[in-house]
Parts: structure tokens; sequence; C-alpha cells
């Protein structure tokens, strides 16, 4: 009966909870993980870099309609900056910002499950996102797309050519 009631030796409460963030170290164990949660994180890391990238777009976009005339971009570039701006928020941010990192991380805990059925096709996820997002960075630095957010050609650029 004593030993029921009795505190646990100092050696068992001294070692730390084993938990999803200090199962294992480096950033190998966060590269190829299978566990949902921290393929949750890397979501939440990974939108939150572009979140940032976006804002500092509409900074831009913002600073430049400070005044009526070009002062601290190009037109050219204004509808660049524009168009990334809308991309990288929709595309890079806002859709997987829900089903990413809060279906990752609460979704298995909500139905009881201990991970998620094939967790390294859920890491293979993440994986085509970084890919689709370094593709988006390599074409705006070559180049980028001057359409607008809504992908249609701003009237900025419309001409008539009169013969």
């Amino acid at each position: 009966m004593s030993t029921i009631l009795s505190l646990p030796n100092q050696e068992t409460a001294a070692l730390p909870k084993v938990r999803y963030l200090n199962s294992e170290y480096g950033i190998k164990s966060w590269l190829l993980t299978g566990d949902h949660k921290r393929i949750a994180m890397l979501y939440l890391m990974s939108i939150t870099l572009f979140f940032f990238i976006g804002a500092a777009f509409a900074g831009l976009i913002r600073l430049e309609l400070l005044t009526p005339m070009p002062d601290l971009v190009a037109n050219d570039t204004y509808n660049k900056l524009f168009t990334m701006h809308g991309i990288i928020i929709i595309f890079l941010f806002l859709v997987p910002s829900v089903p990413a990192t809060v279906g990752n991380f609460v979704i298995p805990i909500m139905v009881g499950a201990k991970d998620l059925a094939f967790p390294k096709i859920n890491l293979l996820s993440w994986y085509l996102y970084v890919a689709g997002a370094c593709f988006l960075v390599y074409a705006m630095l070559n180049g980028g797309v001057d359409t607008g957010w809504t992908f249609t050609t701003p009237l900025s650029t419309h001409y008539l050519n009169r013969t």
C-alpha cells in the first residue's frame, strides 16, 4: 500500500518527457520525419516565411502609391510586384494555411489516430509545396509576371494601335 502513495524517485522525475519537438534532434530528423505534428510545423514555418515576403511586396506597393508619379519603382515593376504579392499571399499563404497546418496538427488528434495513414506521402506534399515555391521565386527573379493578381492584363499595358 505504501508503494502506491510513495513519491516517484528523483531519477524518473528528472527525465524530460519525450514530445514531438524533442524526440529527435537535428535538421535531418525534421526533413525526414513522418510525424504529422512536425510536418505541420514545417508548413507553419514555410507559410510564415511566405507571408512576410508577400507583406514586403505589399509594403513596396503601398510606398509606391504614396505619390501619384512612379517614384520608387517603374510601372512594369509595379505590375510585377502586384502580381507576385497576389500569387504569394493566395497560393503560398492562404490556401495551404488551414488545411496544411491545422489539418496536419489537429485532425489526427481529433479522430484519435496516432499518426496519418501515409506519413511519408504527407511529407512529400510539403516537399512539393516547397518545390512549387522555389519555382515561383525562380520565375520572380527571372523577370516575373505582370498580369495583376487576378491574372488579367492590367489596363495600363493596353494601347491602341492606330494605323
